[in-house]
């Protein structure tokens, strides 16, 4: 019986289908303190920028160490115009839904997706926006054992949060219909 593929493997074989931008590219920094190594992930936990829309990878990661987190606390970043950076090495367990991160994965879609009356700067979320995530999903399906897929506020207590705000949390339902997986 072979080898199960080693976690390095399989996170380059995850860059390497969707050429994504590794951290090394856009300028990431170490994390400021150790990292949880973390596999066998079982959800997909869908995130949107806010009304701060940032949509800088290095950005985020300096706003996340900000508020105390060891590093950028998503896996992946989406851009809406379809590139993928590489955020928190897949190997290590995420900072992203309130301390119950083990065997998640984040994805943070870049912009704000939260239309609300008195925020002007909502983002239009597009077509490719949109299909990068699910063609990601889909191969994080293809690595992972993974059952449940849905937007950061169906992983938190009621009201929580908004996130990822209503444009993405519309999507969520197809999506997850169309991916085969189950609501948190």
């Amino acid at each position: 019986m072979p080898d199960p593929p080693k976690p390095t493997s399989v996170r380059d074989q995850i860059i390497a289908t969707h050429d994504i931008t590794k951290r090394s590219v856009w300028g990431a920094t170490g994390p400021w303190k150790p990292l949880v190594a973390d596999w066998d992930f079982d959800s997909i936990v869908v995130h949107h920028s806010g009304n701060a829309g940032d949509k800088d990878p290095l950005a985020i990661q300096e706003k996340h160490k900000d508020k105390n987190f060891d590093d950028v606390g998503y896996h992946y970043m989406i851009h809406p115009n379809g590139t993928v950076y590489e955020g928190r090495d897949i190997t290590f367990k995420g900072e992203h839904v309130g301390g119950t991160n083990t065997k998640k994965i984040g994805v943070l879609m870049m912009g704000d997706y939260d239309e609300q009356i008195l925020d002007l700067d909502d983002d239009d979320l597009t077509q490719t926006h949109v299909n990068k995530l699910k063609s990601l999903c889909e191969t994080l399906k293809g690595h992972f054992p993974i059952q449940k897929f849905g937007g950061h506020q169906e992983f938190m207590a009621a009201g929580a949060t908004q996130c990822p705000g209503n444009l993405i949390m519309d999507k969520i339902p197809s999506l997850r219909t169309e991916l085969g997986l189950q609501s948190p």
